[in-house]
């Protein structure tokens, strides 16, 4: 979406109201539920980044929210070559915090400003709370296994998909990623011991802060 990619923009209309609808719309959009500043309390951004981003997403989204179904459309067409249902969806519901089963304007910017201004532990923590499938504050094997087979599926091309294979190489990688994670052998992974052995990890440090720039 256009908003992803204005995220930290600029936009100098001092006079646009985040509350501006048309009133001939045989359908009123759905308008945020909080202030500018609100929004400006709750993220990173100034006034200014607030109304661009809100301009952007009411270009994609004139009805001021986003389906799961829509969603997962949109994203289709970022891996057109793989099946983008299923991680999709755990994504969607890490961005829609409220489980209202839509994803609002408030929720968007807040994502956004996690992942483009937020701290490198503020990053992973959001990433556990995507792989914490059930949000219980713990991440299971099979939580695990079932994100490593969506980032599979994402990536791979259905059509030269071998199940056998695949299913043999999930297994593996979920073992390799789970070991590492498990620091205390318990057969559970908590956000304390997540966020340690990221902090830890040079690799995982550099893919974070390339999703920071790369983000927008």
């Amino acid at each position: 979406m256009n908003a992803v990619r204005s995220a930290g923009g600029g936009g100098h209309r001092r006079s646009y109201k985040l509350h501006n609808e048309n009133s001939n719309a045989k359908s009123p959009a759905r308008r945020p539920t909080c202030s500018i500043k609100e929004l400006m309390q709750r993220t990173k951004f100034s006034k200014d980044e607030v109304c661009h981003l809100y301009r952007t997403f009411k270009q994609d989204c004139p009805s001021g929210e986003i389906t799961k179904a829509h969603f997962t459309s949109i994203y289709s067409t970022l891996f057109p070559s793989g099946e983008s249902f299923r991680y999709s969806g755990f994504l969607f519901r890490n961005i829609d915090r409220a489980d209202t089963g839509c994803i609002r304007f408030e929720d968007i910017i807040v994502t956004l400003s996690v992942l483009t201004r937020g701290s490198i532990e503020d990053r992973i923590n959001w990433v556990f709370d995507l792989y914490d499938l059930n949000k219980d504050g713990v991440l299971t094997r099979l939580e695990l296994v079932q994100m490593v087979a969506a980032i599979f599926q994402l990536i791979l091309p259905v059509s030269k998909m071998n199940f056998a294979s695949i299913t043999n190489m999930i297994e593996e990688r979920t073992n390799q990623i789970f070991k590492n994670w498990d620091t205390d052998g318990s057969g559970h992974i908590y956000r304390e011991d997540f966020l340690r052995y990221c902090l830890q990890d040079e690799t995982i440090q550099h893919s974070m802060e390339m999703l920071k720039s790369g983000i927008c």
